[in-house]
């Protein structure tokens, strides 16, 4: 009797162990991607999240870009602007969103290049979030 219960309670902890394995990966994969890595002109979007939460957004340079100037972040309750910089394919301006969003936001950003003093709008990308 007492190795059936031994048995048993071996094989409940082996299927818990198993179950708590697999909720713990599932909490931890990487948010799904939201229409992400378009570009227009020299300014590339992708928005990380879940569902309706957004966990972050990165702005890059489009491949082969190089540009002084800044890039801006905006929608969902969010609007960020990157320093003035000299921008070339590699680098990435990233905003921690890390909130749940209205169906149907829009997350977007700009790219503007400064020069002479002027800013020269460089393209802007828009995601929409949806369930």
């Amino acid at each position: 009797m007492k190795r059936v219960v031994a048995k048993t309670r071996w094989a409940v902890r082996t299927a818990m162990a198993a179950v708590g394995t697999l909720a713990l990966c599932a909490a931890v994969a990487p948010p799904a991607s939201a229409g992400g890595g378009d570009c227009v002109g020299q300014t590339c979007l992708v928005v990380e999240r879940s569902g309706l939460y957004v966990a972050r957004a990165t702005v890059t340079p489009a491949p082969g870009a190089k540009f002084f100037g800044h890039y801006r972040l905006y929608g969902g309750g969010v609007d960020n602007k990157s320093a003035s910089q000299h921008w070339h394919e590699g680098l990435r301006y990233t905003v921690a969103w890390g909130r749940g969003v209205p169906d149907h936001t829009k997350i977007c950003a700009e790219g503007w290049e400064q020069t002479g003093g002027k800013l020269k709008p460089l393209g802007t990308k828009c995601v929409e979030i949806r369930k």
